[in-house]
């Protein structure tokens, strides 16, 4: 069956890091239908973490900017018939959108947000979208995402910097039991910044003035320690 909701293009959005593929998925569909969002403010609704997002994270997402979203299992023939632009469950770790497929089922038309827009022939498809093999077939896990008349009434832009900030916060707070271990760092590099003139004082006063070259060698030696150490 020749597939009726043909998206013929897609803006391709970039991933900032290995997390965000799945919200910058969703940036790319409401890309699609009109809204500019930025990573930073779905990431907000997603509820990101060290780990990503999850499927269930971006369906909660898309339905804070108001998506419809429907998640299930489909065979590679099964694709034909759903609507377009999608989210495909990638490699069983990422996600991709699947914007078109050729007439002829031939070439099935990716965005990648890590890598691209790239065409894949129906095995390299399937090679990195299925996931269950059953006695039903061989299925891969697909997101459909419509737009309902709140996507076209979100204000993106209100509260918008609100967000960004609690998204920081939030993102900071996963990595606050590395914040001791940072500020020991600082503080150790700007204590031996305040020696450095110190030591550098003790060869003139010291070395210097005494001839004590061994004193004076080992004040160097101290020196290139902590400058090779920070």
């Amino acid at each position: 069956m020749m597939n009726l909701f043909r998206s013929k293009a897609i803006k391709w959005i970039r991933q900032h890091d290995s997390m965000q593929c799945g919200v910058a998925c969703l940036a790319m569909i409401c890309r699609h239908y009109g809204k500019c969002y930025s990573l930073e403010y779905l990431d907000g609704f997603c509820h990101a973490n060290v780990a990503g997002v999850s499927m269930l994270g971006i369906a909660e997402g898309a339905g804070c900017v108001g998506l419809e979203t429907s998640t299930f299992a489909a065979t590679t023939d099964e694709l034909v018939e759903i609507k377009l632009p999608c989210i495909l469950h990638w490699n069983q770790n990422h996600f991709v959108v699947l914007y078109d497929i050729s007439r002829n089922g031939g070439r099935y038309r990716v965005a990648d947000p890590g890598k691209g827009l790239i065409d894949y022939s129906r095995n390299e498809l399937e090679s990195h979208w299925i996931s269950n093999r059953t006695d039903d077939g061989p299925s891969g896990i697909v997101m459909q995402l419509e737009p309902t008349e709140k996507f076209y009434r979100h204000d993106h832009d209100r509260n918008g910097e609100k967000r960004s900030f609690r998204f920081m916060m939030g993102y900071l707070r996963q990595y606050k039991r590395y914040f001791f271990q940072i500020f020991c760092g600082l503080l150790l590099g700007c204590l031996l910044q305040l020696i450095m003139p110190f030591l550098t004082q003790s060869i003139v006063d010291i070395g210097i003035r005494h001839k004590d070259i061994g004193f004076i060698w080992l004040v160097l030696l101290g020196e290139l320690m902590i400058v090779v150490g920070r």
